[in-house]
């Protein structure tokens, strides 16, 4: 077949930028009204390729061809061949224009119409994803801070290829609205709309928070204790992905971090001094970027799919992780807006200090009678391990990223030494 010749480069997106597998053994073809839905299979891996025709043969399709506004055609009538779907509104929009949303180094999000964002998974596996389990629960008890879920749909019934929500007018995610905001505050002087950012942020992520801790019918009870058990597997696993950074992560960039490796291995080693904790569903990938600002300057948050390869991506967590994993983001806007305005690094520099004040104190003061959530004994770990998985992320999949863990690591054991 045509798919077969095309080379493993029809498997990966325009905009990947890590390392494309050697081969990818083709396992499934599903015929859409506007082209093919191609599964492959890679390592253990699931690969997942929209495909239009070209000719005599066929290359990857991209937004324009149809191909994504026919997926929300499988959602609306719930199935074709091997595809099936899990709809969570009564309408499925169909139909419109498709376009291409800013760029997701991981996946593929295609706004059809000016209705729906399809958001398509290159690379998943089978089994549970909180893409779908999550939005549900959200939406049982009432938390509407996110853009309407409006279904997924699934491979053989058991792995996720895409999930579809409402689209929000206007939208821009973090990297662009907050980032835009920061500039312009350094160009202007005038803070007052970029400093409201973080505790409008923090206020938020409480909210999420208290809603994960509610009761519903899809998690009954919802808050549990991890035991030492639990928190020594944290450690474990935030002691391979600095191994993991430390091996991947080379020239300069290698050496410095290197440098600081004992002390990053040290703030880690303090989870063991940790014996229980509450742990709950959590987002499990919180920064600026899943943070939607809309026409109306609403704040949404976005994207529950984690990552689909994860194998603990469905296991309960602490909040903690989440508040870690956004004050890194805070850290991050400020050295994206010193990289692309050298002339205001000191200026973003001291933004992003005080922004991580700023949203703690917001956080803390919005879980209001769920205080117990908030374990700060592990924010410092959790911000080492995240910057860890910045230096793999970059290494993997985006090099020119590299740069910000570079400088945010240190700024956390500094921190960390300061407690």
């Amino acid at each position: 077949m045509a798919i077969e010749r095309a080379g493993v480069g029809i498997w990966l997106p325009a905009h990947f930028e890590g390392e494309p597998p050697s081969e990818v053994r083709f396992v499934d073809l599903v015929a859409l009204p506007e082209g093919w839905i191609a599964i492959g299979e890679a390592s253990g891996e699931v690969w997942v390729t929209p495909i239009a025709p070209d000719g005599e043969g066929v290359r990857r399709a991209v937004p324009g061809d149809g191909l994504t506004a026919a997926l929300l055609g499988v959602l609306a009538i719930g199935a074709a061949g091997s595809l099936t779907a899990e709809r969570y509104a009564d309408a499925i929009p169909l139909g419109g224009h498709e376009r291409s949303m800013a760029v997701d180094q991981s996946n593929e999000s295609v706004v059809v119409g000016d209705r729906a964002v399809v958001k398509l998974f290159p690379r998943t596996e089978p089994g549970p994803q909180p893409g779908v389990d999550l939005p549900a629960h959200l939406a049982a008890v009432g938390f509407g801070e996110i853009p309407a879920p409006l279904g997924s749909i699934l491979w053989h019934g058991d792995t996720l290829i895409a999930s579809v929500a409402s689209f929000v007018p206007g939208a821009r995610d973090g990297w662009a609205w907050y980032v835009d905001d920061v500039a312009d505050a350094c160009e202007r002087d005038d803070w007052a709309v970029a400093d409201a950012h973080a505790g409008a942020l923090g206020a938020l992520v409480a909210r999420l928070h208290r809603a994960f801790a509610t009761p519903s019918a899809v998690f009954p009870s919802p808050v549990q204790e991890a035991g030492a058990g639990r928190v020594e597997a944290w450690r474990a696993a935030a002691d391979a992905r600095l191994e993991e950074a430390l091996g991947l992560t080379t020239g300069a960039e290698g050496e410095r971090l290197r440098e600081i490796a004992p002390a990053a291995a040290a703030a880690i080693a303090s989870l063991a001094e940790i014996d229980g904790t509450p742990v709950m569903r959590i987002h499990g990938d919180l920064h600026v970027g899943q943070v939607l600002r809309g026409d109306d300057g609403a704040l949404y948050v976005n994207d529950f799919d984690g990552n689909p390869l994860a194998p603990d991506r469905t296991a309960p967590d602490a909040p903690a992780r989440d508040v870690a994993s956004m004050t890194c983001a805070l850290d991050h806007v400020g050295r994206v807006v010193a990289r692309r305005h050298p002339s205001h690094a000191t200026t973003a520099a001291a933004w992003a200090v005080r922004s991580r004040t700023a949203f703690l104190g917001a956080y803390r003061a919005a879980l209001g009678d769920r205080q117990a959530l908030f374990d700060e004994r592990l924010l410092a770990p959790f911000e080492v391990a995240q910057e860890a998985h910045e230096f793999v992320y970059a290494a993997r999949y985006l090099p020119r990223w590299r740069y910000v863990p570079d400088g945010a690591m240190p700024a956390v054991l500094a921190r960390w030494g300061d407690r």
